[in-house]
């Protein structure tokens, strides 16, 4: 390897060795964990500038992609809003000027939302309210998997 791990990555081996020898103390197999107390060196170089994009390039993104993906893309960024909670809102979660995280959807499998204070009602800019209800106007047309492979006819 040519390329030095991040701190995060090093920290994060320290913390599954030692929870791996945890489990060996725990079971009598080893005396005390070796992992315990081993402290690391933070990285000497700065963080890296995050690619960002400026509003005029969020706004021509939108516009290239169909709905109602460019509106979840709109409510994910505005709201910062998880996309297995986009996935599971519900029209009556969308008030006048919030919404209300009440479950998530991921992988075909719905429940609470990730944590305690995910399950809330947040404030949310009346464009994205408005984004959401002009979805009520549209109508989309989705292929199934199958027709748009061929398989379908």
């Amino acid at each position: 390897m040519d390329k030095a791990l991040s701190f995060e990555s090093r920290d994060k081996v320290r913390d599954v060795m030692s929870s791996i020898l945890g489990s060996a103390v725990t079971y009598s197999l080893l005396v005390k964990n070796p992992v315990e107390g081993v402290r690391l060196a933070r990285d000497k170089t700065g963080r890296r500038i995050k690619p960002f994009l400026e509003p005029r390039m969020f706004f021509a993104l939108l516009s290239l992609v169909p709905e109602p993906y460019s509106t979840m893309i709109f409510v994910a960024v505005y709201t910062g809003l998880r996309v297995s909670e986009l996935i599971a809102l519900k029209w009556k979660n969308v008030h006048s000027d919030s919404i209300s995280i009440t479950e998530k959807c991921c992988r075909g499998e719905c429940g609470a939302p990730k944590s305690e204070a995910s399950n809330a009602t947040i404030a949310v800019n009346p464009s994205v309210i408005q984004r959401i209800h002009r979805l009520k106007t549209l109508t989309i047309e989705i292929k199934r998997a199958r027709e748009q492979c061929g398989l379908g006819r």
